[in-house]
């Protein structure tokens, strides 16, 4: 009898864990500790985590309410932990992987819609779309949607600008003095454009032709 209590545990720990990570939509496991520095000096600690659909930080308030940041024009960083994210629009935050030059990755969310069948169960359909393809809200795409991955943006300080990319085509726009070299080094390399360590690499070896 015991064995079979086990073994039920088991079961339904297993479809628990499978559930939350099948609709957690956040960037971190869990509301984290964090701080958020604003532009007049004041220092707010909250707990945060990043909507990967909505590519925006939320916070628990006093009530355990999950909310989203009234005055985000205000925030100049926001501290996870040992993580520093800086906001690189109005409320899309892009983490800091190098200060200077700065290099920042940005994590954006694609969903899958799993549709009703006939028979009252789900499936997940083929196709894959960016979050920006979806209406903000609690409608039925937003309730019936699960991440289906997590893609990078990067951005890389040029000139006192940033420059943003995702892929080959895109980074060597940026540096087109130097795009018989770079692309040398990323075949040789085998960049990939979904590994943060090697975009840093590459983009730290680009800017030393300069």
């Amino acid at each position: 009898m015991k064995y079979l209590l086990f073994v039920l545990f088991l079961c339904c720990s297993s479809f628990v864990c499978w559930t939350q990570e099948d609709r957690s939509f956040y960037l971190f496991s869990d509301f984290a500790d964090s701080y958020i520095h604003y532009k007049d000096g004041r220092v707010f600690q909250v707990r945060s985590n990043y909507d990967l659909l909505r590519n925006r930080f939320k916070f628990i308030d006093k009530d355990n309410e999950i909310k989203e940041f009234a005055d985000p024009d205000m925030i100049v960083s926001i501290k996870v932990g040992e993580r520093i994210f800086v906001l690189v629009d109005r409320d899309e935050a892009a983490e800091v992987i190098q200060a200077n030059p700065r290099i920042l990755v940005q994590y954006l969310g694609q969903k899958r819609i799993k549709k009703d069948l006939t028979f009252g169960g789900k499936t997940e359909t083929a196709s894959v779309d960016s979050y920006s393809n979806m209406v903000y809200g609690s409608g039925d795409n937003e309730k019936n949607a699960v991440l289906a991955k997590i893609v990078c943006r990067f951005y890389i300080e040029k000139n006192k600008r940033l420059k943003r990319f995702s892929t080959e085509k895109q980074f060597l726009k940026i540096f087109p003095k130097h795009k018989e070299l770079l692309k040398q080094y990323i075949d040789d390399h085998k960049v990939t454009f979904e590994t943060v360590s090697e975009v840093k690499n590459l983009c730290n070896y680009a800017l030393s032709l300069n």
